[in-house]
């Protein structure tokens, strides 16, 4: 069975407000029952603070919780040869420096989150493939050494979309490579979750759950790419906003459903990126996500 966990980015803000320290952030995690965490560097600084990460790691062996998966923002594309070679450094970086959490998978991306929505074109996408591809080689093989398998997640609205992942997954040639899959992301290129899932669920060595509110009208509030709080646009112009996982406009049931009649086994999170207190947000959900698995 899955173990059911929670990304630590669910209550980023608190922590990049100074309310609480990454480690006692850890620690509420393994308190509300998440089975391993994931961490996504928001606040939490693992390359200048150098006892960070065995910091967070020891809180988690006190409550017999794994820190198994690290997600990183990069972008490897538009880049000079110079600037290019520093984000491969800088990856590797905290790669190095995350294996120290005993993590065993690693996300990471290769194109900016905000770069214009009109430069995401299938066009430029088939343009940059190579790159993608050569990037993500480069990064599975220094993975292997440190026995941790790298994975691409939908993120953004460039390298998302279940075709294009999948030529990214088709195109990688390493057995140390898989896919993140992130069941309301894929929303982001409108595309419908619950088939979605069921195409991916086979590439999938991590999963994210979360869960959308969707509208069609102009709700207000709405910029193209804050996704923390707010409405944002999807790639062709619908109205998303973060909920609670289960009560968003998602079928997270039908959803939930497919993984559990999957067969997948690994670690399924929550992300929580709604507007409601993130303590309570992240609870809810993790509670529902719990809920829902046993009952489908």
């Amino acid at each position: 069975m899955p173990k059911i966990g929670v990304s630590i980015y669910s209550i980023s803000r608190l922590i990049m407000s100074g309310v609480i320290t990454p480690e006692s952030a850890v620690e509420w995690l393994c308190q509300q029952g998440a089975q391993t965490i994931e961490i996504v560097p928001f606040g939490i600084d693992i390359i200048a603070d150098e006892g960070l990460a065995s910091r967070m790691k020891k809180v988690a062996d006190e409550y017999g919780v794994p820190i198994n998966h690290y997600s990183l923002n990069a972008d490897f594309l538009q880049l000079s040869k110079e600037e290019y070679e520093s984000e491969i450094a800088r990856v590797m970086e905290h790669m190095e420096r995350a294996k120290e959490l005993g993590i065993s998978t690693f996300r990471c991306d290769c194109a900016g989150y905000r770069r214009p929505i009109e430069e995401n074109t299938i066009e430029t996408f088939i343009e940059e493939l190579p790159i993608i591809t050569q990037t993500y080689e480069t990064l599975s093989a220094y993975g292997e050494k440190l026995g941790i398998k790298v994975l691409i997640e939908n993120h953004g609205f460039h390298v998302n979309g279940s075709e294009r992942v999948r030529l990214v997954l088709k195109g990688v040639n390493s057995e140390n490579f898989g896919h993140l899959l992130d069941v309301g992301n894929y929303i982001c290129m409108d595309e419908d979750t619950v088939i979605t899932t069921k195409k991916m669920i086979p590439f999938a060595k991590v999963i994210h759950m979360k869960d959308f509110y969707v509208r069609n009208q102009d709700p207000g509030d709405a910029t193209q790419f804050d996704c923390s709080g707010s409405w944002f646009r999807s790639a062709n112009g619908q109205y998303l906003r973060g909920s609670i996982l289960g009560q968003g406009d998602m079928n997270i049931r039908e959803i939930i459903k497919t993984i559990k009649h999957s067969g997948y086994e690994g670690d399924i999170f929550v992300e929580y990126e709604g507007m409601e207190d993130c303590y309570y947000g992240t609870k809810v959900s993790l509670d529902n996500l719990k809920r829902i698995y046993q009952e489908c």
